[in-house]
């Protein structure tokens, strides 16, 4: 039986109105996972009781046939361990690479009933926590089998480098460190709704923007921090305007921003004076996507900041039929073909800088502001590119059916599920001849250093720690919940814990008379660990309906 697992929260939001890449990328990979994958059960394990019930929600909302609904298993996180050891799953797919994956490594080899493959995929890997999350990878027990999936060439070899420095670096040479894994290269994918064709008529009075315009259009969060800076194209474009009026270019800058992040374009816009060529479509309904690539001629996407490393908005453009015009910069390199399917705008940067060594202290966006100010997309090309594009509706057609047809052959879910499923294949295969010879391959039964300690680290905070000779009684609270049954409620994310039978079954044998947690422990009734009966006692006592004496 073929077991599809994780722990990754692929759902993270009670909308359907998804705007930023990551959220985008892993809940259509999640989709489409289950709507076109081929195993046979799939554990989803869910952060806490909302996630449980958004996840539960948005479920209930996937047109999937009855059959498939019934493969899908929602469990809690304290179910993950006991899940671990009864079932043999195939692998563990997580929607990220750093905070879940490192200590996942450990519960695996340390409970699992098979030593399953485990894979996580890359997104931005500018971030402060980059090099924490490549030094836990480094020190943990990976096994030759789990693996890293890039969505780029260029997003696997900052990855590679990052390894590199963390090994290499003299702080951690007294020890021997490394990434004991493997890597793949498979891109993200788009919805196929993309692919269907538009009316741009329909489109365009959908969208207020005018029939007779060559419109160009950029979409992307308006972040000069995050994602890019606008202003070089606003001002191409005003000269793209000035020069060919006759052809009516219009720039249609559509995402998502705050509104003093809108404040700041329109104040661009008006300084230049080009209002009445510009439109701006702000914090949209994803609904309106289609409508938007559908009523657009060009597109054109000018990213210049490091936390690029696939480029969503271009595959969607592609799939949409337009031609793309795009910054020759990190994952977008490898998604246009130039002259065939778009155009890249070759960019320049710098190697070195003193403010660059202050990456741990100072404030993030503003470190990733002064990096973006610095990589410059060649005006010059970016003009004549544009021009050439606006005086030539032939040579648009050709390229974007090239556009599309690229997308479609390379970049459609349903490739990019298929190519997961033969790498995941590879690798469980993988890691059956390895456990056919387990004497040259040792998981090592290790704890995991980077995870806290509580109990042990915070043990004399309190005045004393609950032990099995402490005696326990009712209270005149717990008398009352005997008689009428009725408990108070726990929290949402301890009622997996706190099972209200238990709590009763405590109570009726403290009816009669005061006993040890010994004795409570080894009740026949109570088919619980004991921690968890003793935290059941804690809370019990914490609600004022039993006291915990010393014995």
């Amino acid at each position: 039986m073929k077991i599809f697992g994780t722990i990754y929260p692929f759902v993270e939001s009670n909308t359907l109105d998804l705007k930023y890449g990551r959220q985008v990328a892993n809940f259509d990979f999640f989709k489409f996972l289950l709507s076109q994958s081929s195993f046979d059960e799939y554990h989803i394990f869910c952060l806490n009781v909302s996630h449980f019930n958004l996840t539960k929600n948005r479920l209930l909302q996937f047109p999937l046939d009855t059959e498939k609904k019934k493969k899908i298993y929602l469990f809690l996180y304290n179910h993950l361990i006991d899940k671990l050891r009864s079932t043999e799953y195939y692998i563990f797919h997580l929607g990220g690479w750093g905070y879940f994956f490192p200590g996942f490594v450990y519960l695996r080899n340390k409970y699992a009933k098979n030593k399953f493959p485990i894979t996580g995929l890359i997104h931005s890997l500018n971030g402060i926590e980059t090099k924490y999350h490549a030094l836990k990878i480094c020190t943990a027990p990976l096994l030759p089998y789990d693996a890293i999936i890039c969505s780029s060439i260029a997003g696997e070899k900052v990855l590679k480098k990052t390894f590199i420095d963390i090994m290499t670096s003299e702080a951690f040479s007294s020890q021997s460190i490394s990434f004991a894994g493997t890597y793949k290269v498979i891109p993200l994918g788009f919805d196929p709704i993309f692919l269907q064709s538009t009316d741009r008529k329909k489109c365009r009075q959908q969208l207020s923007l005018p029939q007779n315009a060559t419109i160009f259009l950029t979409l992307n969060r308006f972040s000069p921090q995050t994602k890019a800076d606008i202003y070089p194209l606003l001002k191409t474009f005003k000269r793209l305007r000035a020069e060919n009026k006759e052809q009516n270019p219009i720039l249609v800058m559509a995402g998502a921003g705050t509104d003093n992040q809108i404040k700041l374009i329109r104040q661009m816009i008006k300084e230049m004076d080009i209002v009445n060529c510009t439109r701006m479509i702000t914090n949209f309904e994803t609904h309106l996507k289609p409508s938007i690539y559908g009523a657009a001629d060009v597109y054109v996407s000018l990213s210049d900041n490091l936390q690029e490393t696939f480029g969503l908005s271009v595959i969607e453009a592609m799939a949409s039929g337009l031609p793309t015009v795009v910054s020759d910069i990190n994952g977008y390199s490898e998604l246009v073909n130039h002259s065939v399917t778009g155009f890249k705008i070759p960019t320049r940067w710098l190697d070195q800088i003193n403010l660059a060594e202050l990456a741990e202290i100072i404030d993030f966006n503003t470190m990733q502001l002064i990096l973006a100010q610095c990589m410059v997309v060649d005006l010059e090309i970016l003009y004549s590119t544009l021009q050439t594009l606006l005086k030539d509706p032939h040579l648009r057609r050709k390229i974007g059916d090239k556009s599309k047809e690229k997308a479609r052959d390379n970049y459609n879910w349903e490739v990019i599920i298929k190519k997961c499923e033969e790498f995941w294949a590879d690798l469980y295969q993988q890691s059956q001849l390895n456990q056919l010879k387990d004497d040259t391959i040792h998981t090592p039964l290790i704890d995991n250093p980077f995870r806290n300690n509580y109990l042990e680290a915070f043990k004399h905070y309190p005045t004393t720690i609950i032990n099995d000779t402490n005696l326990c009684c009712l209270t005149k609270d717990g008398i009352e919940v005997q008689r009428n049954r009725i408990i108070p409620l726990p929290y949402l994310d301890v009622t997996s814990i706190l099972q209200s039978e238990n709590i009763i079954t405590i109570i009726d044998c403290l009816k009669t008379k005061k006993r040890k947690v010994a004795d409570i422990i080894s009740l026949n009734s109570l088919s619980i660990d004991q921690d968890i009966i003793k935290y059941t006692l804690l809370w019990m006592a914490k609600y004022g309906l039993i006291q915990i004496l010393d014995g």
